[in-house]
């Protein structure tokens, strides 16, 4: 398991969970709003923290990765926006699989 602040609850089968979340993000093909988007960053252990306008979150399992901001509109986020957020997403889940490989 990993032995940080989330430990005990990611696990193969909880990424697996977020993995699906994330394809069926991407179906909506580009309907997606930030609050949704904000809450799989924190299933993925990314926290809000103070930093520009718009929120950002950082990771606490995987220090080394790059915060992550997600612009607050009314309404959908652009589909690219929403797309590379999506994919900054689905490579925690890589990092954390491999993570997982490694104990």
């Amino acid at each position: 398991m990993i032995n940080d602040i989330a430990g005990d609850i990611m696990n193969k089968k909880r990424l697996e969970k977020l993995k699906l979340k994330i394809a069926i993000f991407r179906n909506k093909k580009g309907n997606i709003k930030a609050n949704e988007l904000e809450s799989l960053a924190k299933s993925l252990g990314r926290n809000p923290i103070k930093r520009g306008k718009e929120p950002t979150f950082e990771s606490e399992l995987l220090p080394k990765s790059c915060a992550l901001t997600i612009p607050k509109h009314s309404g959908a986020l652009n589909k690219y926006t929403a797309g590379n957020i999506l994919d900054q997403l689905e490579q925690d889940i890589f990092e954390l699989e491999e993570k997982l490989k490694g104990e």
